[in-house]
């Protein structure tokens, strides 16, 4: 974590204890089951983890924003995240396990985005004092810009963001205010030379206060910071914004200005291969990593884990249930299992059968379903024999599909021995189809 994200923490942190005497919502039920050294607790971080940096901070943000969490958004994965999320979950209701779906993040983001629409949240530069900041302008509806100084307030009076460039001794400062009278003071943090929190109760508002000094001074005097003062009776509706004006304010920004233009919706999530369970959590496909930027197995984010000779391997939390499959060293009457789109979010097994294309090359003849590439391949015992590998997509004609070549990864690369068939009796397409349904899913793939 960088100096800047440091600051934040440890800010936050004290907003944390400034606003956690909210509504209920605020802190996680009793009812909760707080994250351990469990399975549930190693399958949440796991899917959290898998998340990409971008959709993890908007989670903790929109979390913030609908007030099950009160912290630093910075991306990583905490206790304090995971049981925001659970209680979030419990409250839909859904099953609290803190392992958020595509469609919960989806609902999460539209949320946040209206909660930001509803007060009019944007992330600004103030030229008056060099900050960036973000602030509820719906509820400030009064700006006043002096040199050094900017203060925001609502109509009333009621609500003030106060932002103000100026020059001393940082530890000077912070012993003025933690002693000005008048003021109750529930949390104080000085981290010398780098920057002080103040937290607490005025009357009948709450304020939270922070000023900090720039990492590599050119005037080591200077100092910026800000003040957010609030009604106390209007804490269950304002502490979400309190926090949010922390976890947004940069005394001193060094990149461009925050304020991008609104990202376009992005595409759902698209059925690009087909992978095979291996173990509980673990799947096989021929899918290269490069070519599936947010990887989601049963509606569930997973990532990818090192792979070889022409395998990958993805770790998430599916297939429970799932034990090693027997292998085999090639086969002449061979059995495909593809896939086919259903919706956005499922996958319909498509069942062929395979022969080896002649002249001895890692390749099949069959007529395979539009999504072909991780395919497992079967011979008659049921005894894993191949996967289809990355190339051209499965032929069709008319929606029927076409015999066509298609090359494989022998079965062989996972390194596990060949298995002895079971029997002499051949099984059936359907009997294969139906042993190994559970064990064939769908890779979809995000932007």
């Amino acid at each position: 974590m960088d100096a800047l994200g440091k600051t934040r923490l440890a800010c936050v942190f004290a907003l944390t204890l400034f606003a956690v005497t909210a509504a209920a919502q605020t802190a996680p039920s009793r009812d909760a089951k707080a994250p351990s050294e469990s399975e549930s607790a190693t399958a949440a971080k796991t899917s959290f983890l898998a998340l990409s940096e971008a959709d993890r901070k908007a989670t903790q943000d929109a979390l913030g924003w609908l007030g099950f969490y009160n912290g630093v958004v910075d991306g990583a994965y905490g206790k304090r995240t995971i049981e925001a999320l659970i209680v979030w979950q419990q409250s839909l209701p859904a099953a609290g396990d803190g392992i958020v779906t595509p469609k919960q993040l989806a609902s999460l983001k539209s949320a946040a985005a209206k909660a930001k629409a509803d007060v009019g949240f944007k992330v600004i530069d103030d030229s008056a004092t060099g900050v960036r900041f973000g602030a509820p302008l719906k509820l400030l509806e009064t700006h006043e810009s002096t040199a050094g100084a900017t203060s925001l307030r609502s109509e009333d009076g009621e609500i003030g963001l106060y932002l103000k460039q100026t020059s001393g001794e940082l530890a000077s400062l912070y012993k003025t205010m933690i002693a000005l009278p008048n003021r109750k003071v529930t949390y104080k943090y000085l981290k010398p030379d780098a920057f002080f929190v103040i937290a607490g109760e005025e009357g009948d508002k709450k304020f939270y206060r922070r000023y900090a000094a720039p990492a590599n001074p050119a005037d080591p005097k200077v100092l910026r910071g800000f003040a957010f003062l609030y009604p106390k009776a209007r804490s269950k509706a304002l502490d979400p914004v309190a926090l949010a004006v922390a976890n947004a304010f940069e005394p001193f920004p060094v990149a461009a200005p925050a304020s991008p233009a609104p990202s376009p919706t992005p595409e759902p999530a698209k059925l690009t291969a087909v992978a095979f369970i291996v173990k509980p959590g673990e799947a096989v496909t021929t899918l290269p990593p490069t070519q599936c930027k947010t990887p989601i197995v049963e509606g569930k984010p997973v990532r990818f884990l090192e792979g070889g000779e022409g395998l990958f391997h993805l770790a998430g939390v599916f297939g429970e249930r799932a034990t090693a499959p027997a292998v085999a060293d090639a086969g002449d009457d061979l059995v495909a299992l593809s896939l086919a789109a259903v919706g956005d979010t499922k996958s319909a097994l498509q069942v062929a059968s395979a022969v080896p294309a002649p002249g001895g090359e890692r390749k099949i003849l069959a007529a395979l379903g539009p999504v072909a590439i991780g395919a497992p391949l079967f011979d008659r015992h049921g005894r894993l024999v191949a996967f289809v590998a990355p190339g051209e997509p499965a032929k069709r004609r008319a929606d029927v599909a076409l015999v066509a070549p298609y090359a494989i990864v022998a079965a062989s690369a996972l390194g596990a021995s060949a298995t002895p068939a079971p029997s002499d009796t051949p099984l059936s397409l359907s009997e294969i189809a139906a042993k190994m349904r559970d064990a064939v899913v769908g890779v979809f793939c995000g932007p």
